[in-house]
């Protein structure tokens, strides 16, 4: 097992603990379609998972006044079943939340954890 193993261990047992109210992911995936019949609708993939994640209010150092403002919340989270991307979509507590940036953490090598940037 190597350090960022080790290290993303470390972080899915500190959120896991921390962890406030439920905070979910989906990811939709679009099909692939038959390059015979292309006209023919194909079935999307959706994965959904529970996330180990902490959310607060954005931390100062983050806010540019563009992109981030300050009324809004960072959800630090463990790793899903997936990668995730700025199309998934991030839920606390059954509401929806509108991400406005994603970061993995660390930003190379192996993600131990994720940061997303939510509008409350």
């Amino acid at each position: 097992m190597g350090f960022y193993d080790e290290m993303r261990g470390v972080a899915d047992d500190l959120l896991s603990e921390f962890a406030q109210g439920t905070v979910t992911i989906t990811k939709v995936t679009p099909g692939t379609p038959d390059p015979d019949q292309p006209w023919v609708p194909t079935t999307p993939t959706t994965e959904t998972a529970t996330l180990a994640a902490t959310v607060r209010r954005v931390e100062q150092k983050y806010v540019d006044g563009t992109l981030i403002v300050g009324t809004e919340e960072q959800i630090m989270f463990a790793v899903p079943g997936f990668v995730p991307d700025m199309a998934c979509e991030l839920s606390v507590n059954g509401r929806v939340r509108v991400m406005k940036d994603l970061r993995p953490i660390p930003a190379a090598g192996t993600t131990v954890a994720y940061l997303a940037f939510v509008a409350a």
